[in-house]
């Protein structure tokens, strides 16, 4: 439990320093390795500059068939363009890989 309080303070470090200032990400989350598990998925990103690679943290919530909540805390990189992303990570409380796509805040040209 300690290395992921590690890591996620050194990622969001990267978040507040950031030239472009943070940036917002909204958007649908799958979890490899539980077929099914679509969610929703909140994370800050690590600038705001259209057209450029990103990291970024989040919060990840799924709907499990016993009509629960499962939350996930993950840390993740992809692209930023036009108003969007997709990112690729790992969920640290849940111990799975994500893929996520949505509605990014980008600062454009």
């Amino acid at each position: 439990m300690r290395l992921y309080i590690i890591i996620f303070s050194g990622l969001m470090g990267l978040t507040t320093t950031a030239h472009a200032g943070p940036g917002f990400f909204a958007g649908i989350t799958y979890m490899f390795d539980q077929p099914g598990q679509i969610g929703l998925t909140f994370k800050a990103l690590a600038s705001r500059n259209d057209d450029q690679p990103a990291a970024a943290v989040g919060l990840n919530v799924y709907s499990i068939p016993a009509g629960g909540l499962r939350y996930g805390l993950d840390v993740s990189v992809g692209y930023q363009k036009d108003d969007a992303a997709v990112l690729v990570g790992y969920d640290l409380l849940l111990d799975r890989m994500t893929a996520s796509a949505g509605y990014a805040d980008i600062k454009g040209d």
